[in-house]
Formats: structure tokens, C-alpha cells, sequence
């Protein structure tokens, strides 16, 4: 038996059918779930490529990270958690509670749309915060060593 989700993404809806053997389709192709370790999971989509995807939160907003992209997912029109409106205006935030490793970018710089602004290290991986819109960096609002809670602006960026 197969079980239906909708699925937010952005401003996306997509719509996720779940069969119990792994198998799950999304606009018409399917793809192969495989548990790959607590909160990871190898996704293998209809031409045999796959990759490594780990989740975190909860079940009703999670977030999806992969190949150092991270993005939440809100299923069955569940409400955001707090945090999550201010995270959805600003790509500049921690997807996940991680430790800020590395901050290629200070006060005064200038910057363009998708440079890297913040490192940070979760569940293992490396994930890149990057500028949101191109302009001047007005404010640093975390250091290196530092853990910073989801959904908290990290960066800001005067356009």
C-alpha cells in the first residue's frame, strides 16, 4: 500500500507518492530509498545516479541536506516551526543546529549573489551558506567555533 504526501518546497508543491518497499515517485519518475545510517538515506534516482541525503527535525518540517544544499521540506501543510519564516526570506541561515567552521566574508566586504558568505559543519558534512542577493556585508553574526541554532540569520547583506 502506497501512502501520498504534499510536499513543500519554496514556493513547489510536489507530490510524493510512498510505496513500503523503498520505492518512491515524484512527477512520474521513481526513485529508490535506502537507509544509509541514523538521518541518511541514499537516494538513487531512474538512471541509476545516486546521493547522500541526510534529514533533520521534524517529521512535519525537515530538512534535506545534500551535496552541501540544504532546504526544508513542510509535508501535509503542516505550520512552520518558529524560526522558519525568517530562514524562508533569507538563504543566510543554518539549515540545522551546526558549528560555524569557516567565514570567508566580513563587515565591509563585497560580495555577489551565491558566494560563499559561511562554512558550517553538521551531521558530518560540510554545508556552504551562501549571499542571497549581491551587495556589501553590513553584519557577521556569528564566529567561528561558535554553534548557531536553524532558522537564525547568520549574515546580512546591504544590497
Amino acid at each position: 500500500m502506497s501512502r501520498r504526501y504534499r510536499v513543500m518546497h519554496g514556493g513547489d508543491e510536489i507530490t510524493a507518492d510512498l510505496a513500503g518497499d523503498g520505492l518512491v515517485e515524484i512527477d512520474g519518475r521513481t526513485y529508490r530509498v535506502t537507509p544509509a545510517g541514523p538521518g541518511r538515506y541514499r537516494v538513487t534516482d531512474p538512471d541509476g545516479h545516486a546521493q547522500l541525503v541526510a534529514l533533520a527535525g521534524p517529521a512535519h518540517a525537515t530538512w534535506a541536506v545534500s551535496d552541501g544544499r540544504a532546504v526544508e521540506l513542510l509535508v501535509d501543510g503542516s505550520p512552520r516551526r518558529a524560526g522558519a519564516s525568517r530562514a524562508a526570506d533569507s538563504d543566510m541561515t543554518a539549515p540545522m543546529p551546526a558549528t560555524v567552521v569557516a567565514l570567508p566574508v566580513a563587515p565591509g566586504d563585497r560580495v555577489e549573489a551565491g558566494a560563499p558568505v559561511v562554512v558550517l559543519e553538521a551531521m558530518k558534512m560540510e554545508l556552504t551558506i551562501r549571499a542571497s542577493k549581491s551587495g556589501v556585508v553590513r553584519a557577521v553574526r556569528c564566529a567561528v567555533g561558535e554553534i548557531v541554532a536553524p532558522g537564525v540569520p547568520l549574515v546580512e547583506i546591504e544590497g
